[in-house]
């Protein structure tokens, strides 16, 4: 039986619910990147993100240029990134990308076959990537983390918030909190600054050092419920 009049009428009213992607649980996109509008973010800065995306793909598409490319080229550049000190996430947030996918291309082997291509994009970001003019590293190689874990925490129970500390070493702050957290190794050269950091630090009080007093406190009483094991 055809539909009423007033049934077309009803159903033409209700607009189609939009299609939106679920975002996964350990996602890592952030806002202002293109990937978080195509999970339905409508924040300004992710919308243009992604059309600033979309606009490239034409321009390449119109060249004549793949939307794909291998990783190859990108990774060995990752790689090169990584041994002048750079941590995955340093480099994620340099290129504006996951750290998710940053580390997958650190782990991509020279040539190896079948390695998945990567969007043109992300290839492009990895490679604008300009190395730090403070290389070479002064004590290279890896080192255990214990020395460094303990006097980060030192740090933090004296009220020194994570991302001061990371500027003072010239890393992001999540790598200042994995090492904290007993990341298994680090840099050497890493490893030596945080030791430089904590001599020149841990006898100055952070409020007086341009730390707000909410922030201190809010770094104290979380070193006190890690140290309690809370």
């Amino acid at each position: 039986m055809p539909p009423s009049p007033q049934q077309s009428a009803s159903s033409a009213a209700v607009p189609a619910a939009p299609l939106v992607q679920r975002r996964p649980q350990r996602s890592t996109v952030r806002h202002g990147q293109a990937s978080c509008a195509d999970y339905g973010c409508t924040r300004s800065e992710c919308r243009q993100a992604a059309r600033r995306a979309r606009r490239q793909r034409n321009q390449d598409r119109l060249r004549g240029l793949p939307g794909r490319v291998p990783p190859h080229a990108a990774a060995r550049w990752a790689v090169r990134l990584r041994e002048q000190g750079m941590s995955a996430q340093d480099i994620a947030d340099r290129a504006g990308l996951s750290v998710t996918l940053v580390r997958r291309l650190l782990r991509t082997p020279g040539q190896r076959q079948g390695a998945r291509d990567i969007a043109r994009t992300t290839a492009d970001a990895i490679l604008g990537i300009p190395l730090s003019a403070r290389r070479k590293p002064i004590a290279p190689g890896l080192t255990g983390s214990a020395e460094a874990s303990r006097l980060l925490a030192d740090l933090a129970r004296a009220g020194w918030p994570a991302a001061a500390l990371a500027v003072r070493l010239g890393v992001n702050a999540r790598t200042v909190a994995e090492v904290r957290e007993k990341r298994p190794r680090l840099h050497l050269d890493l490893a030596l600054r945080i030791r430089r950091l904590h001599r020149d630090l841990i006898g100055l009080d952070p409020v007086s050092q341009g730390i707000r007093p909410a922030d201190a406190a809010r770094v104290r009483a979380a070193a006190a419920r890690s140290a309690a094991g809370v």
